[in-house]
């Protein structure tokens, strides 16, 4: 969900104390993205701020250990950016991940090409390279 579609929520549809605890947390992940080394940013979401304790969630376990290795560095930032949190409890979240995509179709090599390929395959002797087109046509004509 996008930042101005989740305004457009909190402002018409929750109510007041929800839409206050949810704009409160954008706030926190505005400081935390900013406070944030580049490497991080991005991969990190705020889940609560609850008695000083920040929850997070990583998208990877490596994620999640450079925050915790990074820990007082993050805090002083937050700290500079209004966020009073003492400690940081990180968590791993794969669902963070940019969701797969799969890949979208080529199109195959043209006909004349290949036919091209079959005279040379036709024309060489034996061996590895016979092999590699034999593998190539198999390849483009069993489409």
């Amino acid at each position: 969900m996008s930042a101005s579609r989740l305004a457009e929520l909190l402002a018409t549809q929750l109510p007041n104390s929800l839409a206050t605890r949810a704009r409160a947390l954008l706030r926190t992940q505005d400081a935390l993205d900013r406070a944030l080394p580049s490497a991080l940013s991005g991969h990190v979401r705020v889940m609560q701020l609850e008695n000083g304790t920040l929850s997070v969630a990583c998208e990877s376990g490596a994620v999640a250990t450079r925050l915790r290795q990074q820990t007082p560095a993050v805090l002083a930032a937050l700290g500079k950016h209004g966020v009073d949190a003492c400690a940081i409890r990180p968590s791993v979240d794969p669902g963070l991940r940019e969701r797969y995509a799969p890949p979208h179709e080529k199109p195959g090599m043209p006909s004349k090409a290949l036919d091209g390929l079959a005279h040379l395959n036709a024309e060489i002797e034996e061996g590895p390279l016979k092999e590699a087109l034999d593998r190539l046509l198999r390849h483009h004509r069993g489409r």
